[in-house]
């Protein structure tokens, strides 16, 4: 892997224990913002991967002005799209956890730490999550997003029941999320038949093989804006929702009664337009 800082020879031979990886494409205006809030973690051992997808928008050249030694670089010599990127990412990853962090999203210092220390301490668990702080582009605070999970072993009959009863994805954003490295490896690559649930459809095959814990503090900030990958997929939300439940449904190893089934078609809908209000009413490009 190429590296504007490729680091000392140590950085090279020891394994740290967090690989954080962040797929970038174009996402020079945020990308400083984002990268630093990783470097700044309380917890130190991890490394930082950063593959960026043939930006166009000088992403490359800003990520060349950071030094640090656990920083490593890599650029493909032409776009491979989100889910290629992403897979990369899965396949480099060294730490015993692993991170997928956004290109526009910010970690609060604490936020392996906290993460790292559940996973430490709950060996069953595959992965855990946390609350969020929703921002505009410029930074500043929405609202908070996240749910009332218990502060146990969370199944993912249970992720999955959340999901229909709020018509969305419940775990919520890859920068919330920590993961265990070889579930990873068991779990595959990532899936984008339906692009608006890829990181749901993950999770969900994730906790196949174990549990998830929650967070309720508010670890990571998700940054919405109008030129974001999501957001261009939300006005395709409640179909490629539905059609997930249906897969979910199909599947055989979750069973998904008709009335639920309603259930979630009409808060996906009920999303879908509130999401687009949304970002017509409050998400300006300042």
């Amino acid at each position: 892997m190429s590296s504007a800082a490729s680091g000392s020879a140590s950085s090279a031979v020891s394994m740290p224990k967090v690989s954080v990886c962040i797929p970038v494409y174009n996402g020079a205006r945020f990308l400083t913002q984002a990268v630093q809030s990783v470097l700044d973690q309380s917890f130190r051992d991890f490394e930082v991967l950063v593959f960026d997808d043939a930006s166009t928008d000088g992403s490359w050249e800003v990520l060349n002005t950071f030094s640090d030694p656990r920083l490593r670089l890599r650029r493909n010599t032409r776009n491979l799209g989100p889910k290629a990127n992403w897979d990369q990412c899965l396949e480099a990853a060294r730490g015993r956890y692993t991170k997928l962090f956004h290109q526009d999203d910010l970690l609060r210092t604490d936020c392996l730490a906290k993460q790292v220390e559940l996973l430490d301490r709950h060996s069953e668990a595959v992965l855990t999550f946390s609350k969020r702080t929703i921002i505009d582009p410029l930074g500043r605070r929405l609202w908070s997003r996240g749910g009332h999970w218990i502060p146990n072993a969370i199944r993912r009959e249970d992720i999955i029941r959340g999901c229909l009863r709020a018509g969305t994805n419940v775990v919520g954003e890859p920068s919330a999320v920590l993961f265990r490295t070889d579930a990873a490896s068991q779990a595959g690559r990532f899936d984008d038949d339906l692009p608006y649930l890829i990181d749901l459809d993950y999770w969900l095959r994730l906790l196949e093989l174990g549990t998830a814990y929650y967070l309720d503090t508010e670890l990571a900030s998700f940054r919405v804006s109008k030129q974001q990958w999501s957001s261009v997929l939300a006005g395709h939300h409640s179909r490629q929702f539905m059609a997930f439940v249906a897969k979910l449904k199909t599947s055989g190893n979750c069973r998904i009664s008709h009335s639920e089934q309603l259930l979630a078609g009409l808060m996906a809908r009920k999303n879908e337009v509130l999401r687009t209000l949304f970002y017509r009413i409050r998400v300006k490009e300042l």
